[in-house]
């Protein structure tokens, strides 16, 4: 399954030329993300003060199909991709009007809080990244 975010590109979202900034790309992507989180009543900020891990992100790439200008309402299909023992991957599909107009892949790494060190994915979030799970997004990219 995945999770669809629907979102409108803002001005300070452009460049000069009017059109999505390169790197609006990825935080859109994590906005999406964020917003799953809340479907599951976990926030980042439950992430950051009340568990012994971090999700950080260590690979992050962004293609583009179309522009995005102001005003345009996307669909953001968030899905799990490659699942590692410490690491999970994320993929985005930006559509507008059911044709895409870009993706993303980002790759976070769980570590502990104390030694920075990678850990094996808790349980708590194996559970919600399921619920993510999709096998056309795992053979996409």
């Amino acid at each position: 399954m995945t999770f669809t975010y629907q979102r409108t590109i803002r001005l300070s979202e452009t460049d000069a030329t009017g059109v999505l900034y390169f790197a609006e790309l990825l935080k859109l992507a994590e906005e999406a993300f964020e917003a799953f989180l809340h479907t599951k009543n976990f926030t980042v900020n439950d992430l950051i003060e009340n568990t012994p891990f971090l999700m950080p992100i260590v690979h992050a790439e962004a293609d583009y199909a179309a522009p995005l200008k102001v005003g345009d309402v996307v669909d953001i299909e968030l899905c799990l991709g490659e699942v590692g023992e410490s690491s999970f991957t994320l993929q985005s599909y930006l559509l507008k009007e059911g044709v895409e107009a870009g993706r993303t892949k980002i790759i976070h790494v769980v570590i502990s809080k104390e030694t920075g060190q990678g850990i094996p994915i808790p349980e708590s979030v194996s559970t919600f990244l399921e619920a993510l799970r999709s096998p056309q997004c795992c053979s996409e990219s």
